[in-house]
């Protein structure tokens, strides 16, 4: 079951969050119980789907960086940042290039900025927490004369609770507590409406296995409270459908592995209920909208190739499985397929393959349309 703690007051802005009846508060304790290995075990790349970054954390532990070229959908070798870190990185577009996020050995959360896309450095912590899980980062739609802003999250080391902290311009603005005690990576992503009211939807998994999800709207700190999504145990870090950096607001989809067999599993939130999608999954899923507006997700099998699962624009079901071969050993991770800069791939997928190097495929288009697994250089991912 996910535990809430002390009751929810979101200090920035005095408005005191709901709370959920039936879960039951956490008692006060010195650390919490670190995330278990069936949310830790693999590593995860992040990639920017506008095909301008990606990063990853190498064998030595340091936050790997690789600048991409959208023209020519290529990426340049992968090179080290020199920050150490735990567990796996992620980064945000700004309009200054690309902001990085770690947990560093004393697991502080830090950043640090790549300006104009070069190599991110000048880390710096992110101060008034420590933590024991990844960061998820989104970026925040522009509003008006909003200046950029970007919301992360994260898993508080001592409770075990998931924490926000709003950075305008790259400026921490302070974290606040969302309760919980959670025991997967966080998954987070923009959902609609959108105008000035920017809405974001969190889903985690609680003590009992099971998911739980919250609405967050950021202009006025306002949240729902966790409430549960089903009663699926699932056995992997849940995936939130992203844009792809499209227009289209998506955050309505959520994908997982589950128990009994592994199997893979889909929730809409705008028509409640668990969906088998079938197949047996090694790894956890990745989903973006494809340049049609089609909804993709992409597995690990059991074999440990690489499967893909799509549903047509305007289908109400997922076609079925296409192996892709390649052998990997990690997460995958899809961009989707943002147009940018002459960027024009269908979709593009990376993993972690047997020689430790990151590998790309590009999805052409959808009529059986793809390119070769092709490595990006540099130093062996961790």
């Amino acid at each position: 079951m996910l535990k809430l703690g002390r009751a929810l007051t979101y200090t920035l802005t005095g408005v005191t969050a709901a709370t959920v009846i039936g879960i039951v508060p956490a008692p006060a304790v010195a650390a919490a119980a670190p995330l278990p290995s069936d949310v830790t075990a693999l590593s995860t790349p992040a990639a920017d789907p506008f095909g301008r970054f990606i990063v990853s954390r190498g064998l030595d532990g340091t936050m790997l960086y690789s600048r991409g070229n959208p023209t020519a959908n290529t990426y340049d070798p992968f090179v080290s940042t020199g920050q150490v870190i735990l567990g796996d990185p992620t980064g945000v577009l700004t309009p200054d290039g690309a902001q990085v996020f770690g947990r560093d050995v004393f697991n502080r959360p830090v950043t640090a900025l790549g300006a104009a896309f070069n190599q991110p450095s000048g880390f710096e912590v992110i101060p008034g927490l420590l933590i024991s899980s990844e960061i998820a980062a989104v970026q925040i739609p522009s509003r008006g004369s909003q200046p950029p802003q970007t919301r992360i999250f994260a898993r508080g080391l001592e409770d075990g609770a998931v924490y926000t902290n709003l950075l305008i311009q790259g400026s921490p603005q302070g974290w606040v507590n969302l309760g919980g005690v959670i025991t997967s990576e966080i998954a987070a992503a923009v959902t609609g409406p959108l105008d000035f009211t920017v809405n974001l939807r969190l889903v985690a998994r609680g003590t009992d296995n099971r998911l739980y999800s919250m609405l967050f709207n950021n202009t006025n700190g306002v949240v729902s409270g966790w409430t549960p999504v089903g009663d699926l145990v699932a056995t992997g870090n849940p995936e939130l459908l992203s844009n792809g950096g499209t227009q289209e607001l998506r955050g309505n989809e959520l994908f997982v592995r589950g128990a009994p067999r592994n199997g893979v599993f889909t929730w809409n939130f705008d028509s409640p209920g668990w969906v088998d999608l079938g197949g047996v999954a090694n790894s956890d899923l990745t989903a973006a909208v494809a340049s049609d507006g089609g909804v993709q997700f992409w597995v690990r099998g059991t074999t440990n190739n690489i499967y893909l699962n799509r549903r047509a624009p305007g289908a109400v079901r997922f076609g079925g499985y296409i192996n892709l071969r390649g052998i990997g050993t990690g997460n995958p991770v899809s961009t989707g397929a943002a147009p940018f800069a002459g960027r024009t791939v269908a979709d593009q997928v990376f993993v972690r393959g047997t020689d430790n190097r990151l590998y790309g495929l590009i999805q052409v288009n959808f009529v059986g349309g793809f390119d070769r697994f092709a490595p990006i250089n540099g130093p062996a991912q961790g």
